[in-house]
């Protein structure tokens, strides 16, 4: 919903381009492409970045509930790694075989 809201946003300056300026049409609809463009990408961007962050979350309730997971080939479990919050990622835990190694949430499965 609020979305639409931006595209409302981009429709209103257009129609203050429109009437209150006394600039060409090719430059209005310049500035619109630019302002739509930008209001596009800001909303893809934010799109992303909740599907990533909802991944990372079902990584670590996963990982949480002892379930395995899969990172760069690697079997990631509770007993051999512990998951570092601030860093989302997994850090291998001394006496390990992956002692030391180090694998970000959002790359795993």
């Amino acid at each position: 919903m609020s979305y639409l809201l931006w595209f409302g946003i981009v429709a209103f300056i257009f129609a203050l381009l429109h009437y209150f300026t006394e600039l060409n049409g090719r430059q209005k609809g310049t500035i619109s492409a630019i302002v739509t463009l930008i209001v596009t990408g800001a909303i893809a961007y934010n799109l992303k970045s909740d599907a990533q962050s909802k991944h990372i979350a079902s990584i670590e309730l996963k990982f949480t509930n002892g379930e395995t997971l899969v990172c760069s080939t690697v079997k990631v479990n509770n007993k051999d790694f512990t998951y570092s919050v601030g860093t989302q990622s997994f850090v291998g835990n001394k006496g390990t075989s992956y002692y030391q190694q180090i694998f970000s949430a959002s790359e795993c499965e």
